[in-house]
C-alpha cells in the first residue's frame, strides 16, 4: 500500500479564512487549557523575567506527569536572551511554574526535547548553544542532555553530540559513572527516526535521509519550494498497520519508509493535504486509529483541526481542536499569530503510565506568544449524535491561565481574570431544526465585559441565538439588527432560561424563571440548522491580530465569575 495521505469530506472546501475557527464545528468534548502565558506587566505570574515569546513545543508522559517544553526568548523570534523552559502537570489542569531544562546559555531549542530509551530511561535533550547569535536551525549539531529521574528531578548536564571547533561544552555522557545513562544516551543516538524530527535531519550527517539534499531530487531542486523550506522541516511519524512507516512534515510534503526508516520514498505532497508553513502533527492515538492535526491553510496559522481515520492513509471528518484566536499582545520579529507549531506525546516520549485515561494530548504555542495544551476525548468524537447530559463530559472547555473552569458537582464555574482574553465553556447537541433548550445562570459577579451566550449552527460563522448578561445587571437579546431587553438580571440568584427556537421559520422565544420575555423573534442571523450552545465570559471576537497592549495593563483584572447548570436539550 503506497498512497501517501488523503482527507476525505466536503470540509477544506468550506474553510474561511476569515473566521477564528473557520467556520467548522468543533469536536465534541475537546478541553483546552494554557499552561503558560506570558506577562510584562505580571512576570511573577509567568517565568519571573518577563519574555514574551515562547514556542518550538514538545510534550511528554512520564511516571504519571504530563511534561510540556519549550523556547522562551525575551521577544523577538530565537534571538539571545534565549532558554528552554518545561511545566508538569499530574491532571493537565494545573501546571508547575516553568523551570529551566539546561542552565540558560548552556541550549537552544529544538523540535523534540524527549526520548524515552528502551532500557526505560528518560532523557531531555536540547540544541547546544555554540554562541548567543540568532539561532538557525540548519547550524545545529550538536546536544546536551540530562536524564528526568524516576522522582521527576534532574540529572547532571552532559553533551550527547559534540560541536565543531572548539567550542566549549559540557562533559561528554561517555564520563557519566551511571551506565544505565550512557547506554540510553547511545539508543538516541542510533535512532535515525528520531533524530529526523529535526530539520532536515541536521543531527543525523551523512546518515540523514536522502531528500534533505536538493541535489537527490529529479533535476536538483525540490518542486515548488525554495531554498529555505526544502522538504523536510519538523517531521512527525506514525507506523501504519501494515508496517510502514510514514513521515509527515511542514508544507505536507510526506514520506513512506519500509524498512523501518532505512530509506525512504521521495516526499510529495498529498493534493488533499491543505496545510503550511506550521507543523503538522501526525499519530496512531490509544485507540488503534490515526490522526493528523495542523492548521488547514497554505497561510494562516489558525485554526487547529484533526482529521482522523483507520489505516494512516484514509482521513476524514475534518473538525477543531482549537478555533480561538486572542489578540497577539506583544511585538516581535517573525512571529504569526495563531494555534501552531502542535506536537502530541510521541512514541518516543510516552512510558504508557496515562495510557488508561483515553485521551490524545496536544500542546501548541498561541500566537508564539502562550503555550497552550488540548485534550481531546478518544474515540475522537467529530458530531455528537446521543442525549445530552448534565455531567460537563463532552463539554468544550477554552481555559486561559488567569481564568478557571471548574465542575463544582452539579455545576461548571467561570472565573475569568484575563483582561484580554475571556473563559468559554461549549456544549455540543445533535444537529437539528427544531430546539428545546433549557439552562441555570448564577451571574456571581460580572465586570468589564457580558456574560453572552450564543446558539450556533454547525457549520459557518451564524449565531441566530445570542443572550447577554450585561455589568450592570440588564439581559439584552439580539433579533435582526434589533437589541431587546429581556429585562434585569441581578447578580447573586440562578436565573432560569428555555429557548424555544425553529431554523425553518428563523425564529426563537425566550422565558427566564418562567416568565416569557420573547416570543417568536426573527433570528439575529440565519442558520440552517441548529449544533451547540457556548457560554463566554466576554463580547465574541473575531481574528483577535496583532495588537500590542499598553504597558502596564497586561495584569489580572477584577473576575467575571459565572455557574451554569442544568442544562437540557430536546432536539428534533
Amino acid at each position: 500500500m503506497n498512497e501517501l495521505v488523503q482527507i476525505h469530506g466536503d470540509e477544506q472546501s468550506r474553510v474561511d479564512p476569515n473566521l477564528p475557527d473557520a467556520g467548522l464545528p468543533p469536536v465534541v468534548g475537546v478541553q483546552s487549557r494554557c499552561v503558560f502565558r506570558a506577562s510584562r506587566d505580571a512576570p511573577e505570574l509567568a517565568d519571573t523575567l518577563g519574555y514574551t515569546y515562547h514556542h518550538h513545543v514538545d510534550m511528554a508522559c512520564w511516571r504519571g506527569r504530563l511534561y510540556v517544553g519549550w523556547n522562551a526568548c525575551q521577544r523577538d523570534e530565537d534571538v539571545w536572551p534565549s532558554r528552554e523552559l518545561f511545566s508538569t502537570s499530574e491532571d493537565g489542569v494545573n501546571w508547575t511554574a516553568p523551570a529551566e531544562m539546561f542552565p540558560q546559555g548552556v541550549s537552544t531549542c529544538l523540535r523534540m526535547y524527549f526520548y524515552l530509551a528502551p532500557a526505560g530511561r528518560m532523557l531531555l535533550i536540547a540544541g547546544l548553544r555554540c554562541d548567543r547569535s540568532k539561532t538557525s536551525e540548519d547550524a545545529k549539531a550538536a546536544l546536551v542532555v540530562r536524564e528526568i529521574r524516576a522522582d521527576h528531578t534532574l540529572g547532571d548536564v552532559f553533551t550527547l553530540q559534540p560541536p565543531a571547533g572548539a567550542v566549549p561544552h559540557p562533559p561528554m555522557f561517555e564520563t557519566a559513572g551511571d551506565r544505565g545513562f550512557v547506554e540510553s544516551c547511545r539508543s538516541l543516538l542510533a535512532d535515525t527516526v528520531f533524530l529526523e524530527q529535526q530539520d532536515r535531519g541536521r543531527l543525523l550527517g551523512d546518515r540523514r535521509m536522502k531528500w534533505h539534499d536538493p541535489a537527490a531530487w529529479p533535476g536538483g531542486k525540490v518542486p515548488g519550494d525554495n531554498e529555505k523550506w526544502v522538504a523536510g522541516k519538523a517531521f512527525s511519524f506514525f507506523r501504519r498497520p501494515d508496517g510502514a512507516i510514514v513521515g509527515v512534515s511542514k508544507m505536507g510534503w510526506t514520506t513512506i519508509s519500509f524498512d523501518d526508516g532505512r530509506t525512504w520514498q521521495q516526499p510529495a505532497v498529498p493534493p488533499t493535504l491543505v496545510t503550511g508553513k506550521a507543523k503538522v502533527w501526525s499519530q496512531q492515538t490509544a485507540d488503534g486509529r490515526f490522526a493528523l492535526v495542523y492548521n488547514p491553510s497554505a497561510r494562516n496559522r489558525f485554526p487547529l483541526i484533526v482529521v482522523t481515520g483507520e489505516d494512516g492513509v484514509n482521513f476524514r471528518d475534518m473538525r477543531i481542536v482549537q478555533g480561538e484566536l486572542p489578540i497577539q499582545r506583544y511585538a516581535g520579529a517573525d512571529r504569526s499569530i495563531g494555534p501552531q507549531y502542535v506536537r502530541g506525546i510521541s512514541r518516543w516520549s510516552d512510558d504508557g503510565s496515562r495510557a488508561g485515561e483515553n485521551a490524545m494530548w496536544l500542546v501548541y504555542s498561541m500566537s508564539k506568544e502562550d503555550i497552550w495544551v488540548s485534550r481531546v476525548n478518544l474515540p475522537i468524537k467529530p458530531d455528537e449524535t446521543g442525549t445530552v447530559t448534565d455531567s460537563f463530559q463532552d463539554w468544550n472547555l477554552y481555559c486561559p491561565k488567569w481564568a478557571g473552569i471548574t465542575d463544582t458537582g452539579g455545576a461548571l464555574r467561570l472565573e475569568n481574570r484575563d483582561p484580554y482574553d475571556h473563559a468559554s465553556a461549549t456544549r455540543v447537541f445533535p444537529e437539528c431544526e427544531r430546539l428545546r433548550l433549557r439552562f441555570e445562570v448564577l451571574p456571581e459577579s460580572i465586570h468589564r465585559s457580558p456574560l453572552q451566550i450564543d446558539v450556533r449552527g454547525k457549520i459557518g460563522a451564524a449565531r441566530p441565538i445570542r443572550i447577554s448578561l450585561e455589568p450592570d445587571g440588564r439581559c439584552w437579546s439580539q433579533s435582526g439588527a434589533d437589541r431587546l431587553s429581556l429585562g434585569l438580571c441581578a447578580p447573586g440568584r440562578w436565573l432560569g432560561f428555555d429557548i424555544d427556537a425553529d431554523a425553518r421559520a428563523g425564529q426563537f422565544s425566550i422565558a427566564i424563571d418562567g416568565q416569557p420575555v420573547l416570543r417568536d423573534a426573527p433570528f439575529a442571523e440565519p442558520a440552517a440548522s441548529l449544533h451547540r450552545i457556548t457560554f463566554r465570559t466576554g463580547e465574541h471576537r473575531g481574528i483577535g491580530g496583532k495588537n500590542p497592549v499598553p504597558a502596564g495593563t497586561d495584569r489580572p483584572v477584577n473576575a467575571t465569575v459565572v455557574s451554569i447548570r442544568d442544562v437540557r436539550v430536546g432536539t428534533e
